[in-house]
């Protein structure tokens, strides 16, 4: 059997051993109530100190794998999966090793096709919500939008030259998506960030070339000019962003 397909299946029934071995010995409620004893004299030795710590902290992993799968939908047992661990242990396993690596890799495939419902599921949402969040923000005074689909609203419109896409600039920012939650803030930071224009994401590269240094504008920038229904690591898939920028300086690379 594939190690990575069950090592979340291991830990959980190394906890389960560590669990009953250890329950045999010491009351766990009877150390968490003793108060004329420190809970570490409360173990015989050192070594049941370390088995106490180790359960802990599997138990603490388990709890979370089991939570995990719940919200998928599929709720798993745990007293039955400690059956297994038992039959096993006593030679008695209802399953070869065969048909556990069968029935193992259907789970993988089951947790996958489920997640991959939910992440469409949410996508779609968050596409829907998006489109509403523009079509709100269109309605308002002085609120445009490009060809591309960019929605922008200059604050203040700055004073100079607009920076061009091989130029770096230098700018204070936050960022949202379009149900208040804030996935990056450069004033939260203390120090505003400085790159080529033409390393960000599209929404940025257009929406910063209709101000000049020292203006200001907020961009509602849709997928399509972000990250896709893709999304990256704190910003879902399909998220219609909302940026507030302050451009501090522009840096012209001849």
């Amino acid at each position: 059997m594939s190690f990575f397909l069950l090592k979340g299946i291991i830990l959980t029934v190394v906890f389960f051993l560590f669990s009953t071995v250890f329950s045999k010995s010491i009351d766990p409620a009877t150390i968490a109530s003793s108060s004329d004893v420190s809970i570490e004299k409360s173990f015989k030795n050192e070594n049941e100190k370390f088995s106490y710590a180790l359960g802990i902290s599997l138990g603490n992993y388990v709890n979370n794998f089991f939570l995990d799968k719940k919200e998928l939908g599929v709720l798993l047992n745990k007293d039955i999966l400690l059956s297994g661990m038992r039959d096993v242990m006593f030679f008695k396993s209802k399953f070869s090793n065969d048909d556990v690596s069968k029935i193992l890799t259907e789970l993988k495939k089951k947790l996958f096709n489920l997640k991959k419902t939910i992440e469409a599921k949410k996508t779609k949402v968050n596409a829907i919500q998006g489109e509403k969040y523009i079509k709100d923000m269109l309605s308002k005074k002085d609120v445009k939008q490009s060809k591309t689909g960019l929605v922008f609203f200059i604050e203040k419109e700055g004073e100079g030259i607009h920076p061009g896409k091989n130029d770096i600039v230098t700018v204070n920012y936050v960022g949202s998506l379009v149900n208040g939650t804030e996935f990056d803030n450069s004033y939260k930071r203390g120090k505003p960030l400085s790159f080529p224009l033409n390393s960000v994401i599209l929404g940025w590269q257009e929406g910063l070339q209709y101000i000049k240094k020292g203006g200001r504008i907020k961009l509602v920038i849709p997928p399509t000019l972000a990250y896709g229904e893709m999304g990256v690591p704190g910003i879902p898939g399909n998220s219609t962003l909302i940026f507030e920028i302050e451009l501090i300086d522009i840096k012209s690379i001849s």
